[in-house]
């Protein structure tokens, strides 16, 4: 029942070791999992000296509603999309996904490095008759294929949301997988 969504967390420290987290969240589709993202951004700039980024990252996705799934997903790697596509014929699901990579710099003074990347679920795909997860979407084309509200202006949304995170330093996958960016 409900609108069912899952965020993707992929953390990569400095010394390159990885931790990979997957939340899932009832009634998480249109803006949600983006406020996610931007709330992990923002918590950047509180962040303890010395506090190791595994800790900070996942601190900062205890958020209302978003439960760690708690599984050892760190098998898989989340910048390869059959990976996500794997972990995600795992979880409950229906109205696609959001992708999360923090790559931490090698430097300790440089603001971790961010990739994003959305995935549409089953029910957005239905008049599309493609499989679910089978490809990265822009952030205007995962607002699209939510359950919509005409009140609700997520063209307006989505655009603010790319700017904030082409802000923060973000990469969106979709964009280079598309020839659109790097």
């Amino acid at each position: 029942m409900g609108q069912r969504t899952n965020l993707l967390l992929q953390i990569e420290g400095r010394d390159g070791t990885r931790l990979n987290k997957v939340y899932h969240l009832q009634w998480g589709y249109r803006r949600y999992l983006p406020m996610a993202f931007i709330h992990l951004v923002s918590a950047r700039y509180f962040k303890p000296d010395g506090q190791d980024i595994f800790r900070f990252c996942t601190g900062a996705m205890e958020l209302d509603g978003l439960a760690d799934l708690g599984n050892d997903w760190n098998g898989y790697d989340f910048n390869k999309l059959e990976d996500c596509q794997q972990v995600l014929m795992h979880c409950d699901n229906n109205n696609g996904a959001m992708v999360v990579i923090v790559t931490e710099d090698k430097s300790v003074f440089v603001y971790p490095h961010y990739r994003i990347g959305f995935l549409l679920g089953p029910e957005g795909l239905q008049e599309e008759n493609e499989p679910p997860f089978s490809h990265w979407v822009t952030t205007d084309e995962y607002m699209r294929h939510q359950p919509r509200n005409k009140e609700l202006r997520d063209d307006i949304f989505a655009h603010a949301f790319d700017t904030l995170a082409t802000l923060s330093g973000a990469k969106h996958i979709a964009w280079r997988d598309n020839g659109s960016s790097s």
